[in-house]
């Protein structure tokens, strides 16, 4: 059984407060398989983000693991 998660984070640049602090948004793919490359999931973010209005920030990729 595998138990690995793996989530895909996309952070996207939407804009400056008021302090010229920069404010980031983030969108989260679940359920992703745990065997997915990174490539695989570098081409999927790149298509993702060419739908998106805002300016991308980070793509990170986030596994996590039950200990049993």
């Amino acid at each position: 059984m595998n138990n690995q998660r793996t989530r895909l984070v996309l952070q996207f640049h939407v804009g400056q407060d008021e302090n010229g602090k920069d404010l980031i948004s983030s969108k989260s793919f679940q359920n992703i398989a745990g065997d997915a490359s990174d490539l695989s999931l570098t081409t999927v973010a790149e298509g993702l983000i060419s739908l998106q209005q805002h300016q991308v920030f980070s793509i990170s990729r986030q596994n996590t693991y039950q200990i049993d």
